[in-house]
């Protein structure tokens, strides 16, 4: 598919914006959206994960089972269930709201594993309930861990992306998260708003 081309060339390009120094937290994630719209609404978020070089080593390593230096369709899929499918609990660290109500996301479609040079990434979709018409419902996503131990940043504006039928019109506004402070007010998830003319 499309997307997930558009997906790729997201999270293997080099990003151009600047990195802040963060001290606390432990894992750092680069997470890039891509609304997908089917007739007018939104179906579904194609969601990409691209994790840090030292966190990526690690994960390598520790599901590498025969220790050959390279990942296995069984040790990929060992991946997905030992250290993914708990996110589920966490509404995969990505948190929407349409209307203000908050949606409960079901199980993640469509996972995948890519390894490329030094960074582990994950793809997935994220399907809404019932498609969202972001031109009735207002929609807004944000993507944090709430401990702060994982910090899931969105890097750019280009880490955003609306694709598909009925996506003319709308744009992706992004900017800080005051509803949902992280550390006390020290830090703020971004959000994602979807708005159409």
């Amino acid at each position: 598919m499309r997307w997930l081309a558009l997906l790729a060339g997201l999270l293997l390009a080099p990003l151009t914006a600047p990195t802040i120094a963060r001290a606390h937290p432990h894992v750092l994630i680069d997470s890039h959206l891509i609304f997908l719209f089917e007739a007018g609404k939104i179906a579904g978020i194609q969601m990409g994960w691209k994790f840090d070089p030292v966190y990526s080593s690690t994960l390598v390593q520790d599901f590498d089972a025969d220790k050959s230096g390279s990942l296995s369709p069984s040790e990929l899929a060992s991946i997905e269930k030992e250290a993914f499918r708990d996110t589920r609990q966490y509404q995969y660290f990505t948190h929407a709201q349409v209307d203000g109500r908050v949606v409960e996301w079901p199980e993640a479609a469509n996972f995948q594993v890519l390894v490329h040079k030094d960074a582990l990434l994950y793809a997935f979709r994220l399907n809404f309930p019932s498609p969202i018409d972001p031109r009735q419902s207002p929609l807004k996503v944000s993507t944090y861990e709430e401990s702060f131990y994982i910090d899931i940043d969105i890097p750019n504006d280009a880490a955003v992306k609306l694709v598909g039928d009925g996506s003319q019109g709308c744009r992706a506004m992004m900017g800080p998260d005051k509803a949902n402070p992280l550390l006390g007010g020290v830090a703020f998830p971004k959000k994602v708003e979807i708005r159409c003319d």
